[in-house]
């Protein structure tokens, strides 16, 4: 539901700027022993357990095969110019704003839950400008 209000929001925002870009989001929530982590786009949130890096979200680009066949299915289409692109466009498949190309590019976030114990070490969640970077496997002591 905080997904979507923020998409709402953020489409509200951009009509009085008359902007129409769009944004991506990693959240985390621990709740007891679990975290939980939402992502829409291509932020992403990895934490160390036992010394293993773990990405608990998965990127939303349109050459995944589910959100290739999701954004065909509402009428999009998905082509590749220097990489993977909806409409052409955009190199994500989901988005906070991007009004021009709804309803093929949305902000209904993928949800991961995992169980947290004495072994976590750390939680990182970051945007494509560290990941376009960093490997999921680099520790923040390599950073």
């Amino acid at each position: 539901e905080s997904y979507t209000k923020t998409d709402s929001d953020f489409l509200d925002a951009e009509t009085n700027i008359h902007r129409e870009d769009g944004s991506t989001a990693s959240t985390a929530i621990f709740v007891g022993n679990h975290l939980y982590v939402a992502n829409v786009g291509d932020s992403r949130a990895v934490i160390s357990k036992a010394g293993k890096a773990i990405a608990l979200s998965d990127d939303h680009k349109p050459d995944r095969s589910d959100e290739r066949e999701r954004i065909e299915n509402a009428g999009g289409v998905v082509t590749f110019s220097g990489t993977w692109r909806v409409g052409g466009v955009l190199a994500m498949s989901r988005a906070f704003g991007d009004r021009l190309l709804k309803p093929f590019v949305v902000a209904e976030p993928e949800i991961q839950e995992q169980e947290i114990d004495d072994e976590l070490e750390y939680l990182i969640l970051a945007s494509d400008g560290l990941w376009d970077v960093v490997s999921n496997e680099s520790t923040p002591l390599h950073l």
